[in-house]
């Protein structure tokens, strides 16, 4: 665009440069918060699967340890149910029949691994625009220098 100086070129490519980088860390976040959140609803549906199997089994009363704070632990004998609770956030807890959790929890786990997909495609379309933009920076810059270093010898 003609008017326009290296200088405030670079200082556009600088204000994008800094865009792309906040928005890196929020996806950065998001992989880390997805990749955490994957193997928690697998482990729920196992646990739910397991008590499902325990209530058909009509077996005796289910012995677990829970934490009841963050270095003591309590031994419990829990009947089999036939619902579950599930705390689902934002101080939400819902009670579902067997089946009911494990279908939320399978679309929860099918969503998440989506998300997760998603959140790396756009991570690595990012980083080629990160890397796209500080290639064009460093050729604004050089050519810059060139430009001043001939109008000094001229």
């Amino acid at each position: 665009a003609r008017g326009i100086t290296p200088e405030t070129m670079l200082r556009q490519m600088q204000e994008q440069l800094s865009k792309y980088r906040l928005m890196d860390t929020k996806l950065t976040q998001s992989k880390s918060m997805l990749n955490a959140k994957i193997p928690e609803i697998l482990k729920t549906m196992d646990t739910v699967k397991f008590l499902k199997q325990k209530l058909n089994d009509e077996a005796e009363a289910i012995e677990t340890s829970f934490g009841l704070t963050d270095s003591v632990f309590c031994t419990a004998k829990c009947k089999a149910q036939k619902t579950v609770h599930l705390w689902l956030g934002a101080n939400v807890m819902c009670e579902y029949s067997h089946e009911e959790a494990i279908e939320m929890l399978d679309t929860n786990l099918v969503a998440a691994k989506a998300n997760l997909a998603n959140t790396l495609e756009d991570l690595a379309w990012l980083k080629d625009q990160q890397t796209i933009l500080e290639v064009n920076v460093a050729r604004v810059y050089n050519f810059d220098v060139e430009s001043r270093r001939t109008t000094a010898t001229a």
